[in-house]
Parts: structure tokens; sequence; C-alpha cells
């Protein structure tokens, strides 16, 4: 019995403690509503936290066209530190309903989040 105790014991604590870095956002999709057509970009800051006990590494963030913009914090983010995802879209010259797509890749597991913004750009020019 003590054989077995001993090697349950060696099993245990010769593993190594599985560490990880983890985000949570405070939300994963914003609603812009309806805005009126203009030569702007709309912006919305994702806030996140590393829930994990490793740095959090943001390494790229994929977005759904050219009209979709992306910018991140680079450095690494402590465990219990925030961090800002900002997102924006280009909406001039663009009439209608947008919902587009951000593919965030860090050193989490699952390694991929997604994020997502909308909206409707209603033409300005009188009809």
């Amino acid at each position: 019995m003590k054989k077995i105790i001993v090697s349950v014991m060696l099993v245990l604590f010769s593993s190594p403690m599985i560490a990880q870095a983890d985000i949570t956002f405070e939300k994963y999709e914003i609603d812009f509503g309806t805005y009126e057509e203009k030569d702007d970009t709309l912006w919305y800051a994702f806030k996140y936290k590393n829930t994990g006990s490793d740095p959090l590494i943001i390494s790229d963030i994929k977005t759904a066209c050219e009209c979709t913009l992306a910018d991140w914090v680079k450095k690494p983010i402590m465990p219990g530190q925030t961090g800002i995802v900002k997102a924006g879209y280009k909406y001039k010259g663009k009439v209608g309903t947008f919902n587009k797509a951000l593919t965030i890749t860090s050193n989490t597991t699952p390694a991929i989040s997604h994020l997502t913004i909308k909206g409707v750009i209603l033409d300005k020019k009188p009809k």
C-alpha cells in the first residue's frame, strides 16, 4: 500500500503545474446602431482581462475586410491586468447594414477568440 501511495505522490508532484494565459472580454459584440454616412470611422474599445496565470500575448488580429480596423497593445498583459482591443469600421461611401468579425490569435487555449462589430449606415444624400 505504501508503494502505491508513494507512486501516486511522485506522479502528482513531478507533473508540472499547468500555467496559462486566459482572455476574458467584457463584451464580444457591439452594435453601433444607426449612423448617417460621413467621411469617418466608428471605433469601439473592447476591454479584456488576463484571467489566467501566465502573461497574455495577442499575436495577431485578422479583420473581415479593409474597412474593418484593429489596434491592440503588443506587450504582454500580466495576470489580473486589463487591456483594450480597438475595433474600427471605415464607413465612408458605405450604406446599409454591416456585421464584421475580428479574429484574435493569442497564447490562450483555445488560441482563437472572436469579436463582432455591427450597425447600419444611412445614406445622407436626399432621394
